[in-house]
């Protein structure tokens, strides 16, 4: 009866300790010292299906038209909603349109190109080491922080940026990793999804620094 009380007792911390992921959690803050022109946003929806196992998206009038970029590659801003069994995309995308916005280009200057989002290849595996010591404290420690087990995620961050032509200006390619543990906070889909973001913005943190790198020879082709 001790060991039920107690069980009982972990479970409720466990689920009130459970919060979501919030968009406000993933805006990155590093910032380009110098910013781009002004470019429109493109975000290749099927990539990301790929890398998260997903078999269809759903979109809205605000995902048209495709782009010459391909079949499911969508304009987005920061009001698109793309995706909506996977968390994980939407998350992407929102992620996407902030730091293309905030830290990539400045919105304030005429239009020069456009900028699109893709994924590669993509790695995503939960580890349950913890698993075993949950099972023999009857999962107290883990209402207190001890993981249950985590996630490690690596996705190969794609940016491509082309000029008003569609002509291809700069291409780069990164990979992000994260790995998050699931504890008392973050819920069992959710640190998955914390793990993908946190990959995401590895990536672009990356990205952004060839992008600096290349600022001067971008910028006058983007002219």
């Amino acid at each position: 009866m001790k060991k039920l009380s107690l069980l009982l007792v972990s479970i409720v911390l466990l689920l009130a300790g459970c919060v979501s992921i919030k968009p406000s959690d993933f805006q990155p803050d590093f910032q380009n010292a110098n910013l781009l022109p002004r470019m429109d946003i493109w975000f290749d929806v099927p990539s990301f299906q790929n890398a998260y196992g997903a078999n269809s998206y759903s979109e809205d009038g605000s995902t048209h038209p495709e782009s010459p970029y391909g079949v499911g590659v969508f304009l987005v801003d920061s009001k698109t909603k793309v995706y909506t069994s996977e968390k994980r995309i939407q998350d992407a995308c929102n992620l996407w349109v902030n730091d293309v916005t905030n830290n990539i280009m400045d919105p304030s200057r005429k239009r020069t190109g456009n900028i699109v989002l893709r994924i590669g290849n993509a790695y995503k595996k939960n580890n349950y080491k913890w698993s075993w010591l949950s099972g023999l404290t009857v999962g107290i420690p883990n209402a207190f922080g001890m993981p249950m087990c985590s996630n490690t995620t690596e996705l190969e961050v794609i940016v491509e940026i082309y000029d008003m032509k569609n002509q291809l200006v700069a291409k780069f390619n990164e990979r992000g990793t994260s790995t998050t543990y699931m504890a008392a906070y973050y819920g069992y889909y959710e640190f998955q999804r914390k793990a993908g973001a946190e990959a995401l913005e590895d990536g672009l943190t990356k990205i952004k620094e060839l992008i600096h790198r290349d600022f001067a020879v971008i910028n006058a082709k983007l002219k």
